[in-house]
């Protein structure tokens, strides 16, 4: 494990609490996607989006990597 310069040793990011923020961008991407590619209000894309991140949270959480 590398070393950062005040000699703790940085974390992976699967230890990192930053590792979450891969479902929101996904479910913001997602939301934007829905938004542009339908003629959905924004409330309903980011719904739309927040679902798609939460699915993906849990497939993953089954998986066991979180």
């Amino acid at each position: 494990m590398s070393m950062s310069d005040d000699g703790k040793p940085l974390r992976s990011f699967r230890e990192s609490p930053w590792r979450y923020s891969q479902f929101v961008i996904l479910g913001l991407v997602a939301a934007g996607l829905v938004k542009w590619l339908s003629p959905q209000t924004w409330l309903v894309a980011l719904v739309i989006g927040a679902a798609i991140g939460i699915g993906y949270w849990m497939l993953e959480k089954k998986r066991g990597v979180i």
